[in-house]
């Protein structure tokens, strides 16, 4: 046969990533705008530590990024990277198609 193996291990990851719900919750909430730990904690029902441990995931992903407040350092946003979002969404459809 000469049938090649497609390239699956990016998307594969991806969609991995996505399928926790408190992550998948996360990029819907940031959807609208930054938002630090606490308000998505809150929301979600989760840990601040729980909800920080599912940002640095998506963090290493390149799917968020974070911010300090200007006036308090002590606090942080978080935001989707929209483009990395897109590429995301992109390689999740092309491997769907």
């Amino acid at each position: 046969m000469d049938l090649p193996a497609p390239e699956v291990a990016g998307p594969a990851a991806l969609a991995a990533l996505l399928a926790d719900p408190t992550r998948a919750g996360i990029l819907a909430m940031l959807r609208d705008g930054p938002h630090c730990v606490c308000e998505m904690a809150a929301a979600l029902g989760e840990r601040q530590n729980n909800v920080s441990m599912h940002l640095a995931r998506l963090r290493d992903a390149g799917l968020v990024h974070r911010t300090r407040h200007d006036g308090d350092a002590r606090w942080i946003f978080y935001a989707r990277d929209d483009a990395a979002c897109a590429a995301a969404a992109a390689a999740l459809a092309a491997l769907l198609r």
